[in-house]
C-alpha cells in the first residue's frame, strides 16, 4: 500500500507542473503585452481623458452652440439695414422710365420680446456650462473608478502569484510528509487541490486585467484598444472631519448650478410670456434717389417714421394670460426640484462621507490584521515543519493568511472608490 502511495505521489506532482506549465504558457501573452504596453499615471488620465473623452467634448460643443446662439440674440436690437437698386417702366399716363436706388433703416426702440430672447439665451449658455461641469465630474468619478479597478487587477495579479507559489511550497511540503508516513492522503490531496485553486485564481485574475484595461481605455476616449498599465498605490486619503454647515458644499455642486440656472431659464420664460403685453415701438428712415441712369444722381427723397403696434388678438392679452399661467406652473415646479434636488444633496453628501470614512477605517483593519496573518503563518510553517503543529491548525492560519491577502487589496480598492464617490458628492470637476 505504501508502494502505491509512492507511485501516485510522483505522478501527481508531474501534472501538477504540468499545468503550471500551461498556465505560464497562456499568461505569457498577457504578461508580455503587459511589459510593453504604455504606462500612465493619475495625471496622464486625466490629461487623456480631458481632450479625447466623447461625453465631455460632447458637453464642450453644447456650451460652445449655446454661446454662438447668446451672441447672435443681440442680432434683434440691433438696426436693420438695406440696400436696393430698381428699374421701373412706367406704362401709365406719364410713361417714366427711371432708375431707383434706395437705402432703408429700420431699429426696434421698444421690444420686450427681443430683450427676453436675449435673457433666455443667456440662461441656456449658463446652464450648459452648469452641465459641463456636471459630465466633468461624473467623468472623474467613473474614470478614477476605472484607474482603481485596472490598478486593482494588476496588485490582484501579484497577490495570486504569491498565494500560487505558497500554495505549491505547501503541497510540496505535505507531499513530503506523506511520503514519510506522517501526513494522511486526505491532507495532501486537499493541499494539492488548493494548489489548483490557486492556479485558478491567477488565470481569472489574468483574463480580468485585459476588461479593466478596456474600461479605462473607454473613459479616456481611446477609439482602439490597446495595452496599458497604470502606476500608483491603493491607497485613500484619510477623510477630514465633516463640517456641520453643508450649505457652502451644496451650493458648489455642479447638479445644484444646472439645476439653479434651470430655474432662471423658466423665470425668464414667464417674463417672455409677459413680452406680448408690452407695446412694440420700431422707427425707420428711407433716403432714394431717382434717375435715368442706373446709379442714378438725380432728386432725392426720403421719409423717416415710427410705428407702435399693440397686438389685441391672436397673440395679444388674452393669449398672454394662459401662456404666463403655464410658465408660472413650469417655475413652481422647477423650483420645487430644486428644492428636492438640495435635500437630496445633503443625504448625498452624509452618506458618501460616511461610507468614505468606514472603508478607509476598512482598510487601516485590513492592513492590521494582514500584518498579524503574515507573521502568524511564519511561525506556523516552522512549527509543522517540525511536527509541532497538526495539519488542520496550520491549514487554518495559512488560509487566514491567503484570505488576509486577498482582504486587503479589496478593503483598500473599496477606500479608494468610496473617496472617488466623496469627491463626486462635492462636485469636484475633473482636473481639479
Amino acid at each position: 500500500m505504501k508502494c502505491v502511495k509512492k507511485a501516485q505521489c510522483p505522478l501527481a506532482m508531474r501534472m501538477t507542473k504540468i499545468r503550471v506549465g500551461l498556465l505560464l504558457v497562456l499568461a505569457a501573452p498577457l504578461v508580455q503585452a503587459q511589459q510593453s504596453s504604455q504606462t500612465l499615471s493619475w495625471e496622464d488620465c486625466v490629461a487623456l481623458a480631458m481632450r479625447k473623452n466623447p461625453d465631455l467634448a460632447a458637453a464642450s460643443w453644447n456650451v460652445e452652440a449655446a454661446r454662438a446662439s447668446y451672441q447672435g440674440s443681440f442680432n434683434g436690437l440691433l438696426p436693420q439695414v438695406s440696400l436696393s437698386n430698381g428699374y421701373s417702366n412706367g406704362s401709365g399716363f406719364s410713361g417714366d422710365n427711371h432708375w431707383q436706388a434706395q437705402a432703408k433703416a429700420s431699429m426696434d426702440v421698444l421690444n420686450a420680446g427681443k430683450i427676453a430672447d436675449i435673457k433666455s439665451a443667456a440662461a441656456r449658455l449658463a446652464q450648459d456650462r452648469a452641465n459641463l461641469r456636471l459630465a466633468s465630474s461624473n467623468l472623474r468619478l467613473n474614470l478614477r473608478r476605472a484607474f482603481t479597478e485596472l490598478l486593482f487587477s494588476q496588485t490582484s495579479i501579484e497577490v495570486s502569484r504569491t498565494i500560487l507559489e505558497r500554495r505549491q511550497r505547501n503541497a510540496q511540503l505535505v507531499a513530503l510528509r506523506y511520503d514519510s508516513g506522517r501526513e494522511s492522503r486526505g491532507n495532501m490531496l486537499r493541499s494539492r487541490a488548493q494548489a489548483l485553486q490557486a492556479q485558478t485564481d491567477l488565470a481569472a485574475a489574468l483574463r480580468d486585467l485585459r476588461t479593466s484595461q478596456k474600461s479605462l481605455q473607454r473613459r479616456l476616449g481611446s477609439d482602439k484598444f490597446s495595452v496599458v498599465t497604470v502606476t500608483g498605490t491603493l491607497q485613500a486619503r484619510t477623510p477630514e472631519e465633516l463640517p456641520l454647515d453643508l450649505q457652502p458644499l451644496i451650493e458648489a455642486r455642479p447638479d445644484i448650478t444646472a439645476q439653479e440656472a434651470a430655474v432662471r431659464s423658466v423665470e425668464i420664460g414667464v417674463s417672455q410670456a409677459r413680452s406680448v403685453l408690452w407695446p412694440n415701438l420700431s422707427a425707420n428712415y428711407t433716403r432714394s434717389l431717382t434717375g435715368p441712369n442706373e446709379f442714378p444722381n438725380g432728386r432725392t427723397s426720403w421719409s423717416a417714421g415710427g410705428q407702435l403696434n399693440y397686438p389685441l388678438f391672436g397673440g395679444g392679452p388674452i393669449a398672454a394670460y394662459s401662456a404666463v399661467s403655464a410658465a408660472q406652473k413650469t417655475l413652481y415646479s422647477a423650483r420645487e426640484n430644486l428644492r428636492s434636488l438640495r435635500d437630496q444633496a445633503i443625504v448625498e453628501l452624509e452618506a458618501a462621507w460616511a461610507d468614505y470614512a468606514a472603508a478607509a477605517d476598512q482598510a487601516r483593519v485590513q492592513t492590521a490584521l494582514l500584518e498579524a496573518a503574515r507573521q502568524r503563518n511564519e511561525e506556523a510553517d516552522i512549527r509543522y515543519a517540525s511536527g509541532l503543529l497538526s495539519y488542520d491548525n496550520w491549514e487554518i492560519i495559512a488560509s487566514d493568511r491567503i484570505n488576509s491577502e486577498r482582504q486587503n487589496i479589496s478593503a483598500a480598492r473599496n477606500a479608494v472608490s468610496a473617496q472617488a464617490t466623496w469627491e463626486k458628492a462635492l462636485g469636484k470637476a475633473l482636473g481639479e
